[in-house]
């Protein structure tokens, strides 16, 4: 069996930096990538979520005590990745405090979400959705 990956880099407008390790199949098929975010006042880019071709779902983690956004009372997402038209990202599986596991499409982010941007600080353009959209699309099954 035959595998190989290909690394990838983007720069956002306010100058942070996307990694994309993209891992092909023996037939050089994308199967999925691993997501790095570098912030432009960052020394190390930080791993951001997963993204699964066949399924367009792209996989990501939140720690309420550090990603929990107060002001809309819900989760950032990095909008540059969720609407780059080459990645196709069609769901979202959100697993939050490693337990609660959320599956919804990615319209309702664009239908329900905020944008923010904090480029003073740095970071890349977000769109927030409330955790009280987030909440109707438990994933009962918990599956992977």
């Amino acid at each position: 069996m035959q595998i190989r990956t290909e690394m990838y880099k983007n720069d956002d407008k306010q100058g942070n930096e996307l990694y994309m390790r993209v891992f092909y199949n023996e037939e050089n098929q994308a199967q999925n990538a691993i997501l790095h975010l570098k912030l432009k006042g960052s020394k190390h880019p930080r791993q951001i979520g997963n993204l699964i071709f066949s399924t367009r779902t792209f996989h990501c983690k939140r720690d309420s005590s550090k990603h929990y956004h107060r002001k809309t009372k819900g989760y950032g997402f990095n909008w540059t990745i969720l609407e780059d038209a080459t990645l196709s990202i069609e769901k979202i599986h959100l697993v939050i405090d490693d337990t609660n596991h959320y599956l919804f499409d990615k319209s309702v982010i664009k239908q329900y979400g905020t944008f923010l941007n904090f480029k003073e600080q740095g970071f890349e353009l977000q769109r927030f959705l409330p955790m009280e959209i987030i909440k109707n699309f438990s994933k009962v099954d918990n599956e992977n």
